[in-house]
């Protein structure tokens, strides 16, 4: 049995508007933005670009790879359990790029942004497995990036906030996480990259 043109359901606006925005607020995308913003910022573009690589670039390539040999379904990831392997693969590989970091002398900006996300992750990495939630992760960075830059670069990126409940309702909309998961996500996000960044740069 085939479907026919009648048979596939239409996209409304809303769907395509939700598609896109899902897909420009992903948390790669958002990482190797801010990462470039925060490395001009404090003058080090080099060490922001390294930055965007290990924190957007691998962990997207990380699951082309899962994708490639049938591992993880799609791009976002949205079953729960694809999500254990792929969170720890990018654990491990956070923690050896801020030790290089560490040996190279970066700048403390950039050791704390990467911590920062080190951390919210990890907080990510302990709801999904223990209480075998899933949390959102577009949510969680784009709310904790929004933090971070204020800390870094200036208090008027809080008003990059706006953009969280936008990118939660296009993860609502398109069926891939309930209201609950995309609150959550973002207050975690927020809280535990802004303290993460704020305790490492004034100490």
């Amino acid at each position: 049995m085939t479907l026919t043109d009648t048979d596939v359901p239409k996209r409304t606006p809303l769907d395509v508007a939700a598609r896109v925005i899902t897909e420009v607020g992903a948390p790669w995308v958002f990482n190797i933005v801010t990462s470039m913003i925060v490395g001009i910022s404090v003058g080090a573009p080099w060490w922001g670009l390294f930055v965007a690589v290990c924190a957007g670039v691998v962990p997207m390539v990380f699951i082309l790879v899962g994708m490639r040999k049938s591992k993880i379904g799609d791009h976002h990831v949205t079953s729960i359990n694809e999500r254990h392997l792929l969170i720890a693969s990018v654990l491990v590989f956070t923690v050896g790029a801020l030790i290089i970091q560490i040996v190279a002398h970066a700048p403390i900006e950039m050791i704390a942004f990467l911590s920062s996300g080190l951390v919210a992750l990890a907080v990510a990495a302990v709801i999904t497995s223990v209480f075998h939630w899933k949390v959102s992760g577009h949510t969680g960075v784009a709310a904790g990036v929004a933090v971070v830059l204020a800390l870094a670069v200036s208090p008027w990126w809080l008003l990059a906030l706006i953009f969280t409940p936008l990118i939660g309702w296009s993860r609502v909309h398109l069926g891939d996480h309930t209201k609950a998961q995309v609150t959550v996500g973002a207050f975690a996000g927020a809280i535990a990259a802004g303290l993460t960044y704020a305790l490492i740069t004034w100490i």
